[in-house]
């Protein structure tokens, strides 16, 4: 992760927004989307994969999004959004937050609240134990089949319905950006599936 992604990402996740903030990832303000998403779940960062999603869904979860800024006083980072936002519009002057209690207390609430949040969608077809897991809007066709478990959110990783699917579903093929972390970063935290299977994105 380079100083801009990193430096970026630590300045997000220190704020506390009294008006709901969502900034629409640009590569000229927050860096390399890899190392950025990296750095947000490092901070905690909500991060929205809107993958190109219609304007109609787009509309939806931009406004859960607003919502849960609002709920919570955080940032929210939009991947993926069809609109062009300027750069200029997303630096908005917020107060740091120096007191690291009151940061880790809005990271487990935060966390807890994205874990089931609506956006996020499981099917459960069959008992075979092949399941797959994507990250961000996909279209309809490419979730018809099979036991699978769709995350909207990159960031903060909703560690807890992922651990409940891959004990249901071990076989596992795993879509999205940047899976490699994403899967070492699940690893870590001691959820093991039988055999992983990757679609690079």
């Amino acid at each position: 992760m380079s100083t801009q992604e990193s430096a970026v990402a630590e300045s997000l996740g220190r704020l506390r927004c009294e008006q709901p903030q969502c900034h629409f990832y640009q590569a000229e303000l927050h860096g390399d989307a890899v190392s950025f998403r990296r750095g947000l779940r490092l901070w905690g960062i909500p991060a929205l994969e809107m993958n190109g999603a219609p304007p109609d869904v787009q509309n939806t979860w931009l406004a859960v999004a607003t919502a849960v800024s609002a709920e919570f006083l955080v940032p929210v980072v939009i991947f993926g959004h069809m609109n062009q936002v300027p750069a200029s519009a997303q630096l908005i002057e917020t107060e740091a937050v120096l007191d690291p209690a009151w940061l880790a207390a809005r990271q487990v609430a935060l966390t807890k609240s994205l874990d089931h949040s609506i956006l996020n969608q499981e099917w459960r077809r069959s008992g075979e134990k092949k399941g797959w897991v994507r990250i961000g809007w996909q279209p309809d066709s490419d979730l018809e089949t099979g036991n699978g478990l769709l995350l909207a959110w990159s960031s903060p990783l909703p560690l807890r319905r992922i651990r409940d699917f891959a004990a249901r579903c071990p076989d596992l093929a795993l879509s999205g950006p940047d899976i490699g972390a994403l899967v070492a970063e699940i690893a870590a935290q001691g959820i093991s599936a039988a055999r992983w299977r990757f679609a690079v994105k």
